[in-house]
């Protein structure tokens, strides 16, 4: 609780330092289930942060220029360095590479132990040369920190539009699309693939259609047995029924009717569905299924959905959820917190082009990596999901 409360209290200082008000900001707070007092402490500790942020950048600034004898830039000559500095190697594509982001990019220096890096004098004896006064040996001491393992999708070459060539354990990505964009094929491509060719297990769970017809789609359309895995303990599919969760909440809700926050924990809710292994990929398909069967009950799904992605990320896979939209969406979920919860979100397209209609996909999200910004031509052939990234797609006017 005590890492989610910092990241809310991390994203609420981006939207004050974006213009935000502290009564809206207040209000994201308590549409996805937190309590008026917990969000005005939340907001609260984000002003605070805002103006230690900003004191300590006008402090190391009047500091620098003091010590250079320069005066305060004019705002002409902040505007210059904002533009000198606006633009990254990786927000373009170079086709000669054959992937989206250059591979001569600048990577910190290495070492095979995260102690105590000590900076020898022998080895800036040229630099020192040319600086007045006696040399400076800086001592830097970095604690050893243990990064999240980057998991290639294996869906087509979705891979080459991250910059990390895969999604990273923990993270959630929302996946929304109108109806036929080929949201189920691109995430049972993701469990099949990850499955057969890496040996990881993965978990499709539906709330919609039944295991046996996404079985046989897969394997009429695709040649993917997906019985042949299950029965080697790679792939589980499970039907859920949306009811039966939007109930429980409704009774959760009533029976703590003096308060309207709950802790997750006071859940007792259908979620750890018995899963018959940890799981390395998970899909929920969908969470649209799931807000329709909450009829008016919005307070319930926006806790229950707070639930759900928090459930994921403790499970450490990589997990895909699904939102339906409108086949070239401007909103991306019904809720409209889906995507805020997300630590990704892909849009997938069906735009419609001369007298006909094209696919295409965009990475509108993306917290752990950079990535591609455009959009990028799909179809679903014999063999799947297949992504063009040396294509372009036009939209008609």
């Amino acid at each position: 609780m005590v890492e989610n409360k910092s990241r809310l209290i991390d994203a609420t200082r981006r939207l004050i330092e974006s213009g935000t008000s502290e009564e809206e900001a207040k209000k994201s707070m308590t549409d996805i289930g937190v309590s008026d007092e917990e969000a005005l402490s939340i907001v609260t500790e984000a002003q605070k942060n805002v103006k230690k942020i900003s004191t300590s950048k006008t402090d190391a600034q009047n500091e620098k220029n003091q010590k250079s004898g320069k005066q305060k830039p004019s705002s002409k000559e902040k505007e210059s360095e904002k533009k000198s500095g606006s633009v990254l190697d990786s927000d373009f594509w170079n086709s000669n590479q054959g992937s989206f982001f250059s591979s001569k990019q600048k990577n910190p220096a290495k070492s095979s132990d995260f102690s105590v890096l000590e900076t020898k004098k022998e080895d800036n004896l040229d630099v020192l040369d040319s600086v007045r006064g006696p040399p400076k040996i800086s001592h830097y001491e970095y604690k050893r920190v243990e990064f999240r393992e980057t998991v290639p999708t294996m869906v087509s070459d979705f891979d080459k539009l991250i910059d990390r060539g895969g999604l990273k354990k923990s993270d959630t990505i929302l996946i929304s699309g109108g109806a036929g964009t080929g949201k189920t094929t691109f995430a049972m491509q993701f469990i099949y693939m990850g499955a057969k060719h890496l040996g990881q297990k993965g978990v499709y769970l539906t709330l919609e259609e039944t295991p046996e017809k996404i079985k046989e789609n897969m394997m009429e359309n695709f040649g993917w047995d997906i019985d042949e895995l299950e029965k080697k303990g790679l792939i589980a599919i499970i039907k859920i029924d949306p009811l039966t969760i939007a109930r429980a909440v409704e009774a959760t809700l009533t029976k703590e009717r003096g308060g309207l926050y709950i802790e997750f924990e006071q859940f007792d809710l259908p979620f750890q569905f018995d899963l018959p292994f940890k799981p390395d990929r998970v899909v929920v398909d969908s969470l649209s299924a799931l807000s329709i069967a909450f009829v008016d009950n919005h307070q319930g799904y926006r806790q229950y959905l707070r639930h759900l992605f928090e459930t994921l990320e403790s499970y450490g896979s990589v997990n895909l959820v699904f939102g339906e939209t409108e086949q070239s969406p401007n909103v991306y979920s019904r809720m409209g917190i889906e995507e805020f919860l997300a630590d990704a979100v892909v849009v997938f397209y069906n735009i419609k082009v001369h007298n006909t209609r094209e696919n295409a996909l965009e990475i509108l999200k993306l917290r752990s990596s950079a990535h591609s910004k455009k959009l990028v031509p799909y179809k679903i052939t014999p063999r799947g999901f297949e992504i063009y990234i040396d294509q372009e797609i036009f939209r008609e006017n």
